[in-house]
């Protein structure tokens, strides 16, 4: 994969999905994975430290502007669905409890990406919102998940 630009290939997006279809599973996985950890670190350390939700929808909105927009690659971004992904533990994580396997079924049944991080959005919302009383958690999981739609409606167009 050295000398790949992956911006070159399928869809052009630097992401996990493009990587796992274009290089392969391996690579794509582990770019999932890498693009999670940095949503984790930034919100999970917060949550531990038991500061207010606030801080947290603000490191959502860092840490997923800093990926859809980032200014060492141009701001030509990917659509930060993993990255806001792995905000949700720090944010609502009981949610995320709920919302994880049902999502790992889901990628598993549809191979569908995008609907299977539409789907844990929603249910993580929903779930963490009931069982956490953060409106303001919620409110941060749903910025994301506009953001993220927002982001791949505008790169990706009608394709």
């Amino acid at each position: 994969t050295k000398g790949v630009d992956i911006r070159a290939l399928g869809t052009g997006n630097p992401g996990s999905a493009n990587i796992y279809r274009e290089i392969g599973p391996a690579h794509g996985v582990a770019v999932f994975l890498l693009d999670v950890s940095k949503g984790t670190v930034a919100t999970v350390p917060l949550l531990l430290l038991d500061l207010p939700s606030w801080s947290g929808l603000a490191a959502t909105t860092a840490v997923v502007g800093g990926h859809l927009f980032p200014f060492l690659w141009r701001i030509e971004g990917g659509t930060g669905m993993a990255v806001a992904l792995g905000t949700m533990p720090g944010l609502l994580p009981l949610g995320v409890l709920v919302s994880a396997p049902l999502g790992v079924v889901w990628f598993v049944l549809k191979r569908n990406p995008a609907q299977t991080g539409a789907i844990v959005f929603v249910v993580t919302a929903v779930a963490g919102g009931l069982m956490h009383r953060e409106p303001v958690a919620v409110l941060a999981v749903a910025l994301a998940a506009v953001a993220i739609t927002v982001k791949a409606r505008v790169q990706y167009g009608g394709r």
